[in-house]
């Protein structure tokens, strides 16, 4: 069922001109730069993430110029352009309560863990420097110590070193981020947009903004946006559940995380809970092995309210029955080993061992289900797009384009001493996890699965099976070294899981052009503007910063620093890495990864030939691999609606949630920037004034 918040289909309208493509340049810059600036020196970096000004004071302040002057009354698609370089640089919640989370610049993070500390880091230094080649990294050492410490009166950069990585890693990111895009809006973007009609829950809040603030109407000789027209009792809905947002729901991580008063639970990301119900109600006497703690999402919970009831089902019954039914039965008949306070720990401990390792299975094997579905489902777009255009766009050239570009992405890590071969074997890989990520975020959540735990048992053995690496580990093995980096910084969770450049949030880019009646061509230009200028400019900057703002070592880009030492337990000093899964044979992971993709065309046949058959194989996917953050939010998420209906009616419902929700949401966000401004002054400010060296 999809919550209908959108105007009736319009033609789609020109919106980008000129001027509005010049000022989200100079916003990707200036936006870009504060971002990196204000996160390598937050105090709370998993809370205040960038920039910090959230949509809705955006708007009001818009609403107010609008009101004295035409020029300023802007059409929802030339809002939702405007925003686009904000939201890069705030993080993912920036569009659904205009709070932060991983926001584009932490793409540098595993970066820097491995071309910064692996080649300065004395404790992993003599593994990694012969295996590291200059083309990506400076191997000069003494600019490697500068950076490293940051600079000290008197020192300057010496940018030579510097010339080769600042090129290919700015390449890496303008390639990969165009080959995202274009497939978002030639397959992916038609395909569950237009053709499935997903919901999108996540892009709910937004759309009801945009849409109402980009709307003007006539009142005795005035002009204001519809989002102010009270006489819409949706509009109404919207201010009454901001209000309570704003005032109650927002003091949650106010209390928790701007003032603590009350940091026993904490609040991290304004908005999510940790609940440790296993401690609270013993769980252990009755489910031992059961994981019962959760991670209580508030937008999340709240959004969830527009999702079928099938998605909601799933992810209660796939905690209870896997997760609770299972792991307390092979608990209690021993063939699962049981450490005391393990109910604590999600899926991260039985997920991945054997005999079954149910994590595992939904992430190498349902979760590339989810991305071949997708594309078998889009045969039809497929075959649209390569005869012509979609829409106004060359979907054909597109194509011809995206094909050059993987061109392009294989040549840069075959000049880093890639294998070819296992190359492709991963960019395929990657592309259907991609996909995969679109469906998660499209019929649930941003959680996705990170991969960087569980493809090496996939790359591995196919690498060794072509003599690309020996079987036997360690080894100083340049082409898998290079292949475990690729593998973090595209599949880690601070690269392409969560972050708004990643595919699943560029969908939802072509969905809010699609409930505005945006022309495609002009968000799709925008998109590329911002990648084409913003990746280069702000890298360069990072590496500039972070010799004058202290080092490495201070900064908080130093606190990521693990990537390099998963790729080197990967293979290069031993194969560790996630050793719970390698107790189990190669062929069993494949087994188990073909299994998992044949499960996902299993339930979709068995949804479409039975009515009552309610099982969601995305649902699963996401609660057999992180149950912690779907089984509490699915439970309330099923009882609200549930209530809902029985008490307003159907219609009603639909007519009125998604104001209702986006309303609630934009409340809870509303104090995001008073923590953001506390922080600014309170930590930001005096850390800067202490380890800038001009």
């Amino acid at each position: 069922m999809e919550q209908e918040v959108r105007p009736a289909e319009v033609k789609a309208e020109r919106v980008l001109t000129p001027p509005l493509l010049a000022a989200v340049i100079i916003i990707t810059v200036l936006a870009g730069i504060f971002d990196i600036w204000f996160r390598s020196l937050t105090t709370k970096m998993w809370t205040y993430t960038g920039w910090f000004i959230g949509p809705i004071y955006i708007i009001l302040m818009l609403e107010v110029l609008g009101r004295l002057s035409p020029r300023f009354r802007l059409k929802p698609g030339q809002l939702l352009i405007l925003l686009l370089p904000f939201w890069y640089a705030a993080g993912k919640a920036f569009m659904i309560t205009g709070a932060g989370g991983e926001c584009w610049h932490e793409m540098f993070y595993p970066i820097w863990a491995f071309i910064i500390r692996g080649l300065a880091d004395p404790g992993i230094r003599d593994w990694c420097w012969d295996l590291t080649p200059s083309l990506i990294a400076p191997k000069d050492p003494v600019e490697l110590d500068k950076i490293w410490r940051g600079l000290l009166p008197g020192e300057v950069i010496n940018w030579a070193p510097w010339i080769a990585p600042i090129a290919f890693w700015s390449a890496w990111l303008v390639v990969t981020t165009f080959i995202i895009v274009i497939l978002v809006y030639t397959v992916v973007g038609p395909q569950t947009v237009e053709v499935e009609r997903l919901v999108y829950p996540m892009s709910v809040p937004a759309t009801v903004l945009l849409t109402n603030a980009g709307t003007w109407i006539a009142e005795g000789g005035k002009a204001k946006s519809k989002l102010f027209d009270l006489a819409d009792t949706r509009i109404k809905l919207f201010w009454i559940s901001f209000i309570i947002g704003a005032l109650f729901l927002s003091s949650i991580p106010m209390l928790m995380e701007v003032l603590p008063v009350v940091p026993v639970l904490g609040a991290g990301l304004w908005g999510e809970i940790p609940l440790d119900l296993h401690l609270w109600f013993n769980t252990a006497a009755i489910f031992p092995g059961a994981p019962f703690n959760t991670v209580f999402i508030i937008h999340q919970a709240i959004l969830m309210t527009l999702l079928p009831y099938d998605v909601l089902i799933t992810g209660v019954l796939g905690w209870l029955i896997f997760w609770v039914i299972y792991t307390t039965t092979g608990v209690r008949t021993g063939f699962l080993e049981y450490t005391p306070g393990i109910e604590g720990s999600g899926a991260w401990h039985y997920g991945y061992r054997p005999p079954i390792p149910w994590a595992a299975f939904a992430i190498y094997g349902m979760t590339l289900g989810l991305g071949l579905y997708t594309l078998w489902s889009a045969r039809d777009v497929i075959k649209r797009a390569l005869r012509g255009g979609i829409d106004e766009l060359p979907v054909r050239t597109l194509l011809y384009v995206f094909a050059g570009l993987f061109i392009v992405w294989l040549a840069l890590w075959t000049a880093a001493v890639g294998h070819p071969a296992t190359m492709i074997l991963f960019f395929v890989l990657f592309i259907l996890w991609q996909i995969a990520i679109v469906r998660y975020y499209a019929e649930i959540w941003w959680h996705p699965p990170v991969i960087h735990d569980t493809y090496h048992v996939l790359l591995w053995p196919a690498g060794a099976a072509i003599g690309a690496w020996s079987w036997m580990p360690s080894q100083q093995n340049q082409a898998l070294y290079i292949q475990n980096m690729a593998l973090l910084v595209h599949g880690c969770w601070a690269a392409f899981r969560q972050n708004p450049w990643n595919m699943g949030f560029t969908a939802h880019t072509y969905k809010w052009a699609k409930d505005t009646g945006t022309s495609l061509k002009d968000v799709l230009l925008a998109l590329f503007a911002i990648a084409l200028v913003g990746w280069p400019v702000t890298f360069i900057f990072n590496v500039w910063w972070l010799y004058h703002g202290g080092g490495y070592v201070k900064l908080n880009e130093g606190t990521y620093r693990w990537p390099v030492d998963v790729a080197l337990d990967q293979g290069i000093r031993g194969l560790t890495h996630f050793s719970t899964l390698l107790q189990m044979p190669f062929w069993y992971h494949g087994l188990l990864a073909v299994i998992g993709a044949f499960v996902v065309f299993l339930i979709n046949f068995l949804r479409a030939r039975f009515a009552w058959f309610m099982i969601n194989p995305t649902a699963l996917a996401m609660v057999l691999w992180l149950p912690e953050y779907v089984w509490l939010a699915s439970l309330v998420a099923l009882i609200v609606k549930y209530l809902g209906i029985r008490l307003f009616g159907a219609r009603r419902y639909e007519e009125y949630v998604a104001y209702v929700a986006a309303g609630l949401c934009w409340g809870l966000g509303s104090a995001y920037i008073v923590g953001g401004f506390y922080d600014l002054f309170t930590g930001v400010i005096p850390k800067f004034q202490a380890f800038y060296v001009p």
